[in-house]
């Protein structure tokens, strides 16, 4: 299993790929976690749209689902595949697709997923995910989820983090109260990319695995 980072920046970023992973379960079958305004472009110019058999969604917020219905779409009509979609609701984003027919888009995802319901934005559904009991990612939370039973679980975490405490992103400082080997294993992402070597001084400091770039892979046992 192997997990690739697509992008790790935050909405407002002015260049590169918003916060979305790519975890391969073999070869030819990856689960994409968000898909945000920018992401289907880079999935394209990657040419491994073909691979990606689910998509599961944190939430509604454009830098997370933006080109989310343009990937499902592209995959019924050049690839003649259906997607399975989970997380958060997709109802709203396929209802404003005027009118497309998705009855023989959408299935049923056949892997392992626990969620769970986050602060985020208010009267927003926000969900954190776990997939096949290897990768945990929080999307966008306003607390530390580090001290969950999803987060112990995990072979490796992917939280949001902000430098400092704001309404809708916990802070790395409040992240950093977690027992170390939970820190050890977790890696900070949505981000300004100009504000990435903050992030990394931050990490190093309070013993996070490290913040996340585009392009970076993990091997997961």
């Amino acid at each position: 299993m192997k997990l690739e980072v697509i992008g790790a920046n935050s909405a407002f970023a002015k260049e590169g790929t918003n916060s979305s992973l790519l975890l391969y379960l073999d070869d030819n079958n990856a689960v994409l976690l968000d898909c945000g305004y920018n992401v289907f472009a880079k999935l394209l110019e990657k040419n491994i749209i073909a691979k990606i058999k689910t998509v599961l969604l944190t939430h509604t917020h454009q830098d997370h689902c933006g080109s989310a219905i343009t990937l499902l779409e592209y995959r019924k009509a050049f690839l003649g595949e259906a997607t399975a979609i989970g997380g958060v609701s997709w109802q709203k984003l396929l209802d404003i697709s005027e009118g497309a027919d998705y009855s023989q888009l959408i299935k049923i995802p056949e892997i392992q997923i626990e969620t769970m319901d986050v602060p985020h934005a208010k009267e927003m559904e926000c969900k954190a995910i776990l997939v096949e009991d290897k990768v945990f990612y929080s999307g966008d939370c306003a607390i530390s989820l580090l001290n969950t039973e999803l987060a112990k679980k995990a072979q490796i975490i992917i939280h949001d983090a902000a430098l400092s405490t704001n309404p809708n992103h916990v802070s790395v400082k409040d992240l950093a109260i977690a027992p170390d080997e939970v820190k050890a294993k977790t890696f900070l992402t949505h981000y300004l990319p100009e504000r990435f070597e903050e992030m990394k001084t931050a990490a190093q400091k309070y013993g996070f695995g490290g913040v996340l770039k585009s392009g970076d892979i993990f091997r997961i046992i």
